[in-house]
Order: C-alpha cells, then sequence, then structure tokens
C-alpha cells in the first residue's frame, strides 16, 4: 500500500486557509455595506447639508393659513375644501381655481352654435413627505395667477390670468401627505418618504399593486401598505375624479429633471404597454420640456428609470381611470450627485429657493397652453379625443405625393405599351368622309 505523505507546509496550510477566509471576509463587508441601502432611507436621519429656513418655506401650519388667505382673499376666483383629511385628521387643502364670478368671459370659441369649455386639470402635492419644492412651487403659481387679478390692464400679468381662468378649471390638493411631512418637521428626519405609518402613497393606488417595484418591508422608503388604498390620505385624488371628468393630471415631485409619461410598472414594462393618447401625451411632455432650462428628460416611466414602480398615482390614473393626460413631473434636483443627503436632495438651498420657483414656472405656463389647445381641438371634433397623425403616415403620404407628381410629368414621355392611358389617334368626320369616297 502506498502511503502519501503530508505535503501541508505551513505556506501552504496558510493559503487554503486564507483563501476562503478571505472571500468570507469580503463577502460579509459587502453585505455590511449594501444592506443598509436595501432598507428604507426614511428609517434613520442623517446629518444634513443644510436646512428649511421656515421665514424661506412653508411649514404645514403655514401652507394652511397661506390657502386659507389666498381663499378669503380672491373667493370669487378660488374656492377651499377642507373636508378631505388624512389619517390623524390633518387637512389636505383642495383648492379650485377658475372663474366663478364670470367676469373673465371665454371667448377662445368663437364659432356659432359651439360651447366653451375649459380643460380640467388636477394637480397633486406633497405625496412624499421629504419633498417640500413642488409644494413651493404651487405657491408661487397661486402668487402669479392672483397677482394678475389686481394687475392693470394690458399687463402681461393681467393677461396670464385671465388666459387661465377664461381656459382651465384647476384643481389643487396641496399637501396630499400632511401626516408625513408633520413627521418630517418634529423628528427632522428629511429622509422620511411616506405617511406617518411609514407607507409610500406613490406605491398604495390599485394599479398592478404589490409588484416588484414595491416593497412589503415597513422599514423600506418604498413599502407598499398591506393593501391597495390601505391609506386615507389617497382617497382626495381617487373621490375627485369619481366626481369630476378631469383632461389631466399630474403628480408633482423633486430629486431629479424627468417627466414620465405612463406606465412604470413592472407588468407593463414586461409588456411594453403604452398608454391612451400617447402622441399628444409624448407632444406635450416634449413642449415642457423645451420650456425648461435646462431641458427635462421626459418618457415612458419603465423606459426612462433605472427601476419600476408599482401601484403609482399617474399609473392608476392613467390605466384605471383612463385621463387623456397623466404625468409625474419631477421639478427639481441631481439625484446623480453622490454628496447629496436627503434634504438637498429634494430641495434647494433656501438662498437659492426664489430662482428655482422662477426656473419652473414656464413649466405651468406651457402645460395650461397646451391643454387649452388640445381642448378646443377636442370640442371641435363631433368623435372625441382627436389622435393626430404620426409622422411616419405623414411622411408616407408626401412620398407618395410626390410619386404621382413624377409620374403624371414622366407619363407623356413613355413608349406607348409603358403608359397607363396609350395615346389614341383621332381621327375627325372631314377625313372618315373623305377616307370612305376614295
Amino acid at each position: 500500500m502506498t502511503v502519501h505523505s503530508c505535503s501541508c507546509t505551513p505556506q501552504r496550510l496558510g493559503r487554503t486557509l486564507c483563501n476562503p477566509l478571505l472571500l468570507l471576509y469580503i463577502s460579509l463587508l459587502f453585505l455590511l455595506t449594501w444592506l443598509p441601502w436595501t432598507q428604507g432611507r426614511d428609517v434613520k436621519p442623517v446629518k444634513e447639508k443644510y436646512l428649511p429656513d421656515y421665514t424661506v418655506y412653508h411649514n404645514l401650519t403655514q401652507v394652511g393659513a397661506h390657502m386659507q388667505e389666498l381663499a378669503q382673499k380672491f373667493p370669487a376666483y378660488l374656492r377651499l375644501d377642507t373636508n378631505y383629511r388624512s389619517r390623524n385628521g390633518r387637512p389636505q387643502y383642495v383648492l379650485r381655481v377658475s372663474n366663478f364670478s364670470g367676469s373673465y368671459s371665454i371667448q377662445h370659441s368663437t364659432e356659432v352654435g359651439l360651447t366653451p369649455v375649459k380643460a380640467r386639470v388636477l394637480l397633486a402635492y406633497g405625496e412624499h413627505a421629504r419633498e417640500f419644492f413642488p409644494v413651493e412651487s404651487m405657491f408661487h403659481l397661486l402668487l402669479n395667477l392672483t397677482g394678475g387679478l389686481t394687475a392693470p390692464e394690458g399687463s402681461h400679468s393681467k393677461a396670464y390670468t385671465s388666459e387661465i381662468l377664461s381656459k382651465i378649471d384647476l384643481f389643487i390638493v396641496a399637501i396630499v401627505n400632511p401626516d408625513g411631512r408633520q413627521h418630517v418637521e418634529r423628528s427632522k428626519n428629511y429622509c422620511w418618504r411616506g405617511t406617518s405609518t411609514g407607507v409610500d402613497l406613490n406605491r398604495n393606488f390599485d394599479w398592478q399593486f404589490g409588484g416588484p417595484g414595491s416593497s412589503g418591508d415597513p422599514e423600506d422608503e418604498e413599502y407598499r401598505g398591506a393593501a391597495a388604498f390601505s391609506e386615507p390620505e389617497c382617497f382626495v385624488l381617487t373621490d375627485l375624479v369619481t366626481k369630476f371628468q378631469f383632461d389631466a393630471f399630474l403628480s408633482l415631485h423633486s430629486g431629479t429633471r424627468d417627466i414620465y409619461l405612463p406606465f412604470s410598472d413592472s407588468q407593463s414594462k414586461h409588456e411594453q404597454r403604452k398608454p391612451k393618447n400617447l402622441a399628444d401625451q409624448m407632444r406635450l411632455a416634449k413642449l415642457l420640456s423645451d420650456a425648461m432650462v435646462p431641458e427635462f428628460q421626459h418618457g415612458i416611466g419603465y423606459k426612462l428609470n433605472q427601476y419600476t414602480a408599482d401601484g403609482t398615482s399617474f399609473d392608476y390614473m392613467a390605466g384605471v381611470k383612463e385621463l387623456p393626460f397623466s404625468l409625474a413631473v419631477e421639478m427639481w434636483g441631481d439625484r446623480d450627485s453622490p454628496s447629496k443627503r436627503c434634504f438637498d436632495l429634494f430641495n434647494p438651498p433656501n438662498k437659492d429657493l426664489q430662482t428655482a420657483l422662477d426656473e419652473v414656472q414656464p413649466l405651468y405656463e406651457t402645460l395650461f397652453s397646451y391643454l387649452s389647445y388640445w381642448k378646443e381641438r377636442q370640442a371641435r371634433s363631433p368623435f372625441g379625443v382627436i389622435e393626430e397623425p404620426s409622422m411616419s403616415f405623414m411622411y408616407f403620404c408626401l412620398a407618395m405625393t410626390v410619386l404621382f407628381v413624377v409620374f403624371v410629368c414622366m407619363h407623356r414621355h413613355l413608349p406607348s405599351s409603358l403608359r397607363a392611358f396609350p395615346k389614341r389617334r383621332v381621327i375627325s368626320i372631314n377625313r372618315l368622309w373623305m377616307m370612305w369616297r376614295d
């Protein structure tokens, strides 16, 4: 029997043991580094680069007071509803902006027998507690609109307000998630995204609810909740779209500069599903992008984003309620910056807030301008939503027209056998008579 001697020298033994231990060490180090990022970023606060100054930003109390003040000052144009409430009973402040007095007549439809119509638009702010900037942009919009009511005749401000009031029926939900906002202000945790119970409202809607583009972990910032519409904060949006026939819904956010078209969910990505009225929605998104400096990215959610999102409000409005326009707009931010914390990821510094608000104002102006134009087109059509022909179809028609013109021009020069209508010899009656006499 052959006996093999042990060749496990100390050096080789060290290498043998070292390799598995090294791999185990690296694996543990990776897991410990990566695991916190798989959990919700809103679980614990971080050291912020800067904090909101509430003489510049609105806190929750100031949001309510300012909404009340505007509604009381302009009762002929602003109506405030505080009946919609959060889980903890805080108002969500639904403001309707329209011409209730009739002082601004609708003159954009002049054809006899054509009933003037307004585009009905629903804007939702504050779904995510840490995103202060969209709420500030709402107040900036309202101050621009109401400023025109007292502006001199012939001024740009007066003309802008007259245009909006005559063509747009605007509904605003000022803060969809007031409990979450209150939690942020009290805890100083500016990473908090969800409701008072930690649910991400933008994963709680009944469109592909429960998919992989959300989380079932209550500690995750994308926690979807126990069931679709488990959070009472969703009711304000679902109830409004049930009571009123809206043409457009926009869910306003911050964190980057993107315009998302439906759909963003996992199943739609798998099926490559596209929304109805895609051509008009894409056209609007392009116009909104072009109005901003620098331009926003825009496109279908599952194509534009690196991750899917299941149970979003704007997918629900497009897929279930079938609104002609349903967009999610990220209004400000640069999420690719490696030095970002939380508040600075979603909100500009106090000193830069006014400049940032001025920069996003063209987005609203472009939105209202296009929707009023679109609505007027629909009013002129007895067949409902008009889908304009695609560019490929228009190019095809142009090519066929050119080919037809070339064919007509060249036809007379072709041999008789190749002509569509061969040239026939015409003989007069006199010639026939002469031939007969001969």
